[in-house]
């Protein structure tokens, strides 16, 4: 009985140790580099950073798109500034996205995801106010999710460039969902509900 016990135990041991001797940590997919030295490249990308980046490049492409339709139709001038200035910062932070990225190896959608085509659809149908108070409050769900997904990809991402993209870009989006907050108390005279 011992004999099996010790071979059941070193059977299931065997993994952990090639994992160990591979130098492969969780999250490394088999074709990372310089996993075999246990030591991947800083240029390189790992799963994380490819889901980071296809995820930053539908919200920076849903913010642009979603800009240019608030600064048609939003009444308010503050929200028009806003939208205005959405377009700009978004843009931007796209092609730093892109570039630190190495997009060639990567799927990025061209179009916006289901999500954001909802969101665009419902704001179209929208005017005065209703538009001006519904579209600030979409750009504060997607800050904050966007917030999220920059401190997760500071905790996760391999690719350097990525890495401190992530790190210039949350202040910016901080100031966003605080810009988007201010906007919406001015038009309600109440704060909005996090």
């Amino acid at each position: 009985m011992n004999k099996l016990l010790v071979a059941v135990l070193s059977a299931l041991a065997a993994p952990v140790a090639l994992a160990q001797f591979t130098g492969n940590p969780a999250g490394l997919s088999p074709d990372t580099p310089g996993i075999e030295a246990a030591k991947p490249s800083t240029d390189a990308t790992n799963n994380q950073d490819k889901l980071f980046v296809r995820q930053i490049a539908i919200g920076n492409r849903a913010e642009v798109e979603l800009g240019k339709l608030a600064e048609s139709k939003a009444t308010s001038q503050g929200v028009k500034d806003f939208a205005k200035r959405m377009q700009s910062d978004h843009s931007s932070s796209l092609d730093k996205a892109l570039k630190a990225g190495k997009p060639a190896k990567m799927d990025i959608p061209k179009e916006l995801d289901a999500e954001h085509k909802r969101i665009r659809d419902e704001l179209s149908q929208l005017s005065g106010d209703d538009f001006d108070k519904a579209y600030l409050t979409a750009q504060m769900q997607d800050h904050q999710k966007t917030a999220n997904l920059l401190l997760w990809h500071l905790s996760y991402g391999q690719n350097q460039g990525l890495v401190q993209y992530s790190k210039d870009t949350l202040p910016i989006v901080l100031e966003h969902l605080e810009h988007a907050k201010r906007e919406y108390e001015a038009l309600t005279s109440t704060p909005p509900r996090n």
